[in-house]
């Protein structure tokens, strides 16, 4: 595939990135002032907290599989191991420590097979942690984008 394929690909992906972040934030400021001191949550709470949670998980899968990944391609590096991808994520400054986008495909993969309600509002809580984290790796990945003129 030449370069400029990859770039538009690329840069379709970031802007299905963008998308799902704006829907991230939005989530995320309904959920942010839940009070999980209190023994239970109420359904309507759970409701904000299961779609704030999908959509962390699919920001990150997105971030991870398709857009750190074209990076890669156009920068002609190998993109065979997923752990080389995040690494020059850290390399790049999108994030000061590569193993944070391990912690958050990790807890998305949790996040699937979790069905616990106990450790679900443990879970809840990380994405809540770990929301705006992600949220500024987007920005400076568009901040990248922009000076490097992959997208226009």
């Amino acid at each position: 595939m030449k370069i400029e394929e990859l770039k538009r690909i690329f840069c379709e992906n970031l802007e299905l990135l963008n998308k799902n972040a704006q829907w991230l934030l939005k989530s995320y400021e309904k959920a942010e002032n839940i009070d999980f001191s209190k023994k239970e949550l109420t359904d309507e709470e759970l409701e904000v907290l299961e779609t704030l949670s999908n959509r962390f998980g699919r920001t990150v899968d997105i971030l991870i599989n398709k857009v750190l990944r074209g990076l890669d391609l156009i920068e002609l590096e190998d993109v065979s191991r997923k752990l080389d991808v995040v690494i020059r994520a850290e390399k790049r400054g999108f994030v000061r420590d590569y193993r944070i986008l391990i912690e958050m495909k990790d807890l998305r993969n949790e996040l699937v097979h979790e069905y616990i309600q106990e450790n679900l509002k443990e879970k809840f809580k990380e994405v809540l942690e770990k929301t705006p984290i992600l949220i500024e790796i987007v920005r400076k990945i568009n901040e990248y984008s922009k000076r490097m003129n992959y997208c226009q």
